[in-house]
């Protein structure tokens, strides 16, 4: 009897359908406008021209996923949002130090690919590359049924950023006095979905609910760039996951940042999350940015200034002198 041969197709992956998906980002990154791209996706590798405005460029690259936020979009059936969460944690994380997005590259890993589902997410992601003035230049699509469990998949972004080496915000600046100005965030953006699901699996959340958890990550590329070529900002925070305490205790600075968590209001997606969850209030700063998404440091003159100008920034705190705790909640 002729023992029956093995094919990649039987073993669940599909070449044709991954190739057909190829020429679906092509056709769709092809319509977009491309500001340092060099070439098409689809070879190798992706190629950008920088700026030649700089004189001497140094490099930003940052690395993040979307999370357990996947599983809401799965739950949901909705995948438009996801890419723009994908591109937020990368861009966001990049101009913490100043630097200017150009390029991006995704990971969607899967166990069986979905072309409908898969432009869905390509979608989002060109438009996180639209509201991050950057280009998608190529990635990597991987179908691996014997790896994620069916319906299971992963997003990882890349992104690559420039900056004048002598304009890095290195935090060098801050000092005793200085003021921390919070800027809001559009919802969870994508942290702190493992505690979020634990809250939903002991309640029946309506769909309503469940749609503005899938609210997009806010980019905020443009509006820092914009405010670092009209303020000396000191040093910055983009608040993922771990809350305001562990991101701003990321700032390069021996001093400590004391923050007044009645400077305002907690949104009202949060107070829901905290109230069917029972949570505490140290928990909800502990996991979550609770409606900071970004903050700012700058002197108390500029931030005055600042403040007059931009209506929904906050000022949520103050560097003080060293002491034994780096953050500071009052």
């Amino acid at each position: 009897m002729t023992k029956k041969g093995h094919n990649y197709k039987d073993s669940g992956v599909n070449i044709e359908e991954g190739q057909s998906f190829v020429r679906d980002i092509q056709n769709s990154t092809s319509r977009t406008k491309h500001r340092y791209s060099m070439g098409s996706i689809g070879g190798f590798s992706g190629y950008i021209q920088p700026p030649t405005a700089f004189k001497n460029p140094v490099y930003a690259l940052a690395c993040d996923g979307v999370g357990t936020k996947l599983n809401l979009a799965v739950k949901m059936g909705d995948f438009s949002s996801i890419g723009i969460d994908l591109v937020a944690m990368c861009v966001n994380d990049l101009i913490v130090s100043g630097a200017r997005p150009l390029a991006f590259l995704d990971y969607y890993g899967v166990s069986k690919l979905e072309r409908s589902k898969g432009k869905e997410i390509i979608t989002g992601i060109l438009e996180g590359c639209r509201l991050a003035e950057c280009d998608l230049v190529g990635g990597e699509t991987a179908e691996m049924p014997n790896h994620y469990a069916p319906n299971c998949f992963d997003l990882v972004g890349f992104a690559m950023g420039i900056n004048e080496k002598e304009k890095i915000v290195d935090g060098k600046q801050i000092e005793p006095g200085d003021k921390i100005v919070g800027i809001p965030s559009s919802g969870f953006h994508s942290n702190g979905y493992s505690l979020i699901h634990n809250v939903l699996e002991t309640t029946e959340p309506s769909q309503e609910l469940i749609s503005e958890l899938l609210t997009p990550t806010r980019i905020y590329v443009r509006e820092i760039l914009d405010l670092l070529s009209k303020y000396n900002i000191k040093g910055m925070a983009h608040i993922t996951g771990g809350g305001l305490d562990e991101n701003l205790s990321r700032v390069p600075t021996r001093n400590s940042l004391e923050i007044d968590s009645k400077s305002w209001e907690l949104p009202p997606i949060f107070q829901k999350i905290q109230s069917l969850g029972n949570i505490s209030d140290t928990e909800m700063f502990n996991v979550f940015n609770c409606g900071i998404g970004f903050c700012l440091i700058l002197n108390s003159e500029e931030t005055d200034t600042l403040l007059a100008q931009e209506n929904d920034y906050i000022e949520i705190g103050a560097i003080t002198d060293p002491s034994e705790k780096k953050f500071i909640l009052k």
